[in-house]
Formats: structure tokens, C-alpha cells, sequence
């Protein structure tokens, strides 16, 4: 157990790479530990684009102002509405490829591999760049860019817990915000704005 949870303190991110290129097989294995994340509703709203070649990876770094690290690879995380299996997609995309995402990550400090997660949605800008140097095509979100490869630099492990941040049970109910039970349940307007029988 210690072992396993090691791995989540050893994950940080980096940003050196090794010029050695990332095999086809490791890019499989963290593909399949991305797909083997929690998907509401089973929806798997994903799709992901993986880069290896040198052009388009250095388009990447010269558009993106926050992925200038040169990585031998990248997989791009995409919300696929095309592909979703069901509506549930459309409310919960992003939990979605972003436990995606972390599974990737994970794996890869498994693997002995470096990462580091790169931001695109919601920042319309960044969306677009990616969208245009990747030919994305429609029905798809770029979520992030998660630049791969050897580490060319070491992080000491950690955790960074924070007792001050940790709530043991409900809040305190105090005069002022106190409220009573029927403040919980949804009026019309509440109900229609997500219709939860068509999912």
C-alpha cells in the first residue's frame, strides 16, 4: 500500500526532458490507464491525440505560452461529444477527462516517465490554437496538452495536505445562514434547467 500511494506523492511536474523518445508501447499503457478512469453515467466523453512528431510539437510550444518545455511527446485530452455514450457526457466532460488526465499522470511517474499537465479549456484562445495546429475536428474540446517523456530533472516527493483545509462533517449552522428543510428541495425553474430523465 505504502508503495502504491508513493506514487502520488512522487507525482510532480515536470518540465526537463531526455531527448530520448517515449515508445509506442508506453503511450498504449498510459492511454489505457487514462480510459480506465470513473466516467459518470459510463459516458466516456474522450477522445486523445498523441503527438510524437517533432513539427507539430514545436507548433505547440511556439503558440502555447504555457508549453515552451520541449518533450519528445504529447497526448492531447479531448472531450468528445461524437463519441460520448450518452448525455451524461454533455453534464460531466470535464470530471471526466480530467480523472483521465490525473490516471495519466499517475502512470507515467509509475513508468518512471515525467509529465506535466498543460491547461487549454476554458481559455477560448488556447482552444483554438490547439484546434487549428491538430485539425481537430467537430464534436471535440481540447482539455489540456500533457507534454511526455524521460526526466531530465528530479522533485522530491510530497504531499501537500493541509489540515486548515479539512471540514470534519457539515459546516456549523449559525442564526444567520441557518436553514430549514424544505430550502432543499427544487422549484420549477431549478428542475427544468437540467432535465435529468433524458440522460
Amino acid at each position: 500500500m505504502n508503495d502504491f500511494l508513493d506514487v502520488f506523492y512522487r507525482r510532480r511536474s515536470i518540465r526537463k526532458f531526455t531527448e530520448e523518445s517515449v515508445s509506442r508501447e508506453d503511450l498504449i499503457a498510459l492511454l489505457k490507464a487514462g480510459m480506465s478512469g470513473p466516467s459518470a453515467m459510463n459516458a466516456k466523453p474522450w477522445e486523445f491525440v498523441v503527438i510524437t512528431e517533432k513539427a507539430i510539437l514545436t507548433k505547440l510550444r511556439k503558440n502555447l505560452m504555457f508549453a515552451k518545455m520541449v518533450a519528445p511527446a504529447a497526448i492531447c485530452v479531448l472531450g468528445s461529444k461524437r463519441l460520448q455514450a450518452n448525455k451524461g457526457g454533455d453534464l460531466f466532460w470535464v470530471q471526466d477527462c480530467s480523472a483521465a488526465t490525473e490516471n495519466i499522470l499517475l502512470a507515467a511517474t509509475a513508468m518512471g516517465l515525467g509529465a506535466v499537465w498543460i491547461g487549454i479549456h476554458p481559455v477560448h484562445i488556447f482552444e483554438r490554437q490547439v484546434k487549428s495546429i491538430l485539425n481537430l475536428p467537430n464534436g471535440v474540446t481540447p482539455l489540456n496538452l500533457i507534454m511526455i517523456g524521460h526526466p531530465a530533472e528530479e522533485k522530491d516527493a510530497r504531499t501537500q495536505y493541509d489540515a486548515t483545509r479539512v471540514h470534519w462533517g457539515a459546516f456549523p449552522r449559525t442564526g444567520k445562514d441557518e436553514t430549514i428543510e424544505e430550502d432543499a428541495v427544487l422549484d420549477d425553474e431549478e428542475k427544468s434547467e437540467h432535465d435529468l430523465h433524458d440522460l
